[in-house]
């Protein structure tokens, strides 16, 4: 495989990673996973919420945090174009939101559109269009699965009392798989 395709290969991977990182921090609600995924001089277009990125990402985690019990953001259908130091990309994400007075459940449909340039070997977003296709609102009901207890599951939290940007994961990595018995 030559080194240009490698390169592509390897770019591609680090502006996807790039994307997921920015997702783990808005629903874990930590600033600096969100900052890292943008340019210092980075703007996001974020509707309502459109300002510099980092400036952005201190007001969006205080937000969530304000109005919110817990966020999940997916993305799919990742379509990345490079051409040089630049990568045009485009990601359908769904959100999930719980607001802190509901029982609904809001949901969004969207595209993240980014400009992404390489500086100094680097990938990260330079220009972030969020599109808006749809939106709507769920009842969260009960679980469903009777066969499967709801809190036989690690619950998902923010900040460090997540089991992924909390001191849990270190304690985990740290364990031999599969433990002794």
């Amino acid at each position: 495989m030559s080194a240009a395709r490698l390169d592509e290969i390897a770019s591609k991977q680090e502006i996807r990673d790039n994307l997921l990182v920015y997702c783990r921090g808005i629903d874990r609600c930590e600033v600096d996973l969100v900052r890292a995924a943008f340019w210092p001089d980075a703007y996001d277009n974020h509707g309502a919420m459109a300002a510099p990125a980092w400036q952005f990402a201190a007001d969006i985690i205080q937000s969530k945090l304000a109005n919110t019990v817990l966020t999940v953001h997916s993305v799919t259908n990742h379509l990345v174009e490079l051409d040089g130091d630049l990568a045009f990309s485009e990601a359908i994400v769904v959100t999930y939101q719980k607001a802190k007075d509901s029982e609904d459940v809001q949901f969004f449909c969207g595209r993240y559109v980014d400009r992404v340039e390489r500086r100094e070997g680097v990938w990260r977003i330079a220009y972030r269009n969020l599109v808006h296709d749809f939106s709507g609102s769920l009842d969260l009901g009960q679980w469903g699965l009777g066969s499967v207890a709801e809190d036989a599951f690690v619950r998902g939290a923010r900040r460090q009392d997540d089991i992924v940007t909390g001191p849990v994961r270190t304690d985990m990595m740290a364990l031999i798989y599969p433990p002794p018995h």
